[in-house]
């Protein structure tokens, strides 16, 4: 099937159909909700166009979390959605102590690239006492693309990185690759609309709008957003 699905077409569709929602974006609930509609399209798109083989190998789930000692980027406009969803979800208290959280994850892991971030194994601020993502509705493009087919394989790997003897961890290829695509496109889009396209750190791009919700108006502004 993925030597068949036309990745150009799909990218120029994508990228067509991102500057749309985000031309209508004039605001956080703008932002947010122009997000959740292309996440929505990704998740359907995978179903409708994935191997039915595929989908029944792949073993992620609830409380795993092998994976989340990664860096993960994203575009400033899925940093607002998952911004927003906290705020709507979660209590005073609970968001306080989130960004205590994503302040400390930022210390640890702010100068390390994605081989050091690894070799220290912290966990993502996001996942609860059980390992579980609190952000899973709204999770970055960039989570949705991995993929196993083997747990084991996945703690081994990140757990033998240092040795330099990780094992090859199978994944959903078509999936890693539709949602990449999704993901550029977006940056593109976000580009000929002249607002900031640049990657960021998901802790560190959430953290700093719970501070400042004013930053949204700046990316709006077209403006880059100053997030480190």
């Amino acid at each position: 099937m993925q030597e068949l699905f036309d990745f150009s077409a799909y990218a120029r569709q994508v990228r067509k159909i991102s500057r749309l929602l985000m031309a209508y974006g004039v605001d956080a609930a703008g932002i947010s909700g122009g997000v959740t509609l292309l996440t929505i399209m990704v998740e359907k798109d995978l179903v409708r166009f994935r191997p039915c083989a595929e989908e029944s190998r792949v073993v992620c789930g609830p409380g795993c979390g092998a994976c989340c000692v990664l860096n993960v980027a994203v575009l400033f406009p899925e940093a607002v959605a998952i911004t927003r969803f906290l705020q709507r979800r979660f209590l005073l208290d609970e968001i306080t102590a989130l960004q205590t959280r994503l302040e400390e994850l930022q210390r640890k892991t702010r100068w390390l690239d994605d081989e050091e971030r690894i070799f220290l194994r912290e966990p993502c601020a996001f996942l609860d006492n059980l390992g579980r993502c609190l952000i899973h509705a709204v999770r970055p493009l960039l989570c949705r693309s991995i993929t196993s087919t083997d747990a084991q394989a996945c703690h081994d790997a990140i757990a033998m990185v240092a040795l330099q003897e990780a094992p090859i961890v199978e994944m959903d290829l078509f999936q890693k690759k539709l949602v990449d695509t999704v993901y550029c496109e977006f940056g593109w889009a976000l580009e000929c609309l002249g607002l900031d396209h640049r990657p960021m750190r998901l802790s560190s791009a959430v953290l700093a709008l719970l501070e400042d919700p004013e930053l949204v108006a700046l990316f709006l502004s077209g403006e880059k957003v100053p997030v480190h």
